[in-house]
């Protein structure tokens, strides 16, 4: 997972973006085929940290939509998934692709994509969920120098099989880098598995010791952003878990999930290090 991360994630977010557009005279432009592909690499290093493949393409009609709503977003300095036609650069196709996409301003390219999973402010993870939905097949983008659009909708592929047994998810099982272009363990927690029922479920998280760590805000997210979820957060003292610069280790028991009229458990670990 080290050399992963150094290899593959890493490099992503030093590719440079060569944006041609400019808000003046609201010429869309486009940014270059490398960082294009970074955005897309981002997304499937992601995936895979999840226990997913790593086969998300780019749809370029999508991105040259995505790149007009991106610069809508720049243009107007603010986030709309139903931008008015009134908007500084409005474009029809731009607003396909806000009500098409994840948005971010003040994030850009790769940057964007680890805020979508690290979703600190948003209730629904609705961003995260779309980034490691199971059947996430394509992806358009679209950058500014400081704004993101990321079509998730449509190019749906079949999920992988094991998905079903094993769910989806953050942060990932096994090692995970802690980075603050990764992941942090004071993050929102979720796990996402297709057509669960998660409104009895529960969640025990414990360390590397089996002391049972304390958790809160558990329970369902609402449906309808890639895969049903449930969410909770590690609310117990980092002196009870945080072994930084040694690895940092988290147990985490799920229990009461209804699928398909069966209830099922999952058992996983995570273990935090620092590259």
């Amino acid at each position: 997972m080290l050399a992963f991360y150094k290899t593959t994630m890493l490099p992503a977010f030093s590719v440079p973006m060569q944006w041609s557009g400019s808000t003046q005279g609201c010429v869309a432009g486009t940014t270059s085929a490398e960082y294009k592909a970074a955005v897309v690499n981002t997304v499937n290093s992601f995936r895979v940290l999840a226990g997913l493949p790593g086969n998300v393409t780019l749809n370029l009609t999508h991105s040259a939509m995505a790149q007009q709503a991106a610069l809508m977003m720049e243009a107007n300095s603010q986030l709309s998934h139903s931008p008015p036609s009134s908007w500084n650069c409005y474009t029809a196709d731009g607003a396909t692709a806000a009500g098409s996409s994840n948005l971010a301003l003040g994030n850009a390219g790769p940057n964007a994509v680890h805020a979508y999973i690290a979703d600190s402010g948003t209730a629904s993870l609705g961003h995260r969920r779309w980034v490691l939905y199971s059947r996430l097949g394509e992806v358009g983008t679209g950058d500014t120098t400081r704004a993101n659009t990321l079509w998730v909708f449509g190019g749906t592929v079949a999920a992988p099989a094991a998905v079903a047994d094993t769910g989806v998810a953050w942060p990932a099982r096994g090692y995970v880098p802690w980075t603050p272009n990764v992941a942090d363990p004071n993050h929102p927690w979720s796990f996402s598995l297709p057509g669960a029922d998660f409104s009895g479920a529960s969640v025990a998280m414990s360390n590397d010791q089996g002391q049972v760590l304390s958790v809160s805000n558990v329970g369902p997210l609402p449906d309808g952003y890639g895969d049903n979820t449930m969410s909770w957060k590690l609310s117990a003292a980092e002196s009870e878990w945080k072994r930084s610069p040694a690895d940092t280790k988290f147990n985490v028991q799920i229990r009461n999930v209804k699928v398909g009229g069966q209830v099922k458990s999952f058992d996983y670990s995570v273990t935090f290090f620092v590259p």
